[in-house]
């Protein structure tokens, strides 16, 4: 989620579109413990209505910029070995209950 600052500013309605998969919840869970941990500040968007957040990155998580994106460099390179490694232990594991639950009934 922290990526989605890269430019700067952002609001929970506009985080939670880019994010798409995120239910406003989890988000909002998310957001307050970020900030919670100092990694996102929040502030009244002067230029919305009264009651519109823009949260922003603070100092402390601008320092993790080097290691997030190593991060997102190594999930970019590997990501469908991870999805393959996902799929297959689905499948082992979906076999492994399937023959579990037929030794049961037999």
């Amino acid at each position: 989620m922290l990526d989605q600052f890269a430019h700067g500013g952002r609001r929970n309605q506009d985080l939670h579109t880019a994010l798409g998969w995120i239910s406003h919840k989890v988000l909002t869970d998310t957001l307050r413990r970020a900030e919670r941990g100092e990694l996102v500040s929040r502030h009244v968007d002067r230029n919305r209505v009264e009651t519109a957040a823009l949260y922003e990155l603070t100092d402390f998580a601008c320092s993790l910029e080097d290691s997030l994106g190593a991060l997102v460099c190594w999930s970019k390179q590997n990501w469908a070995d991870v999805e393959t490694a996902r799929r297959s232990w689905n499948e082992r594991t979906f076999h492994e209950n399937s023959a579990h639950h037929a030794d049961r009934w037999s």
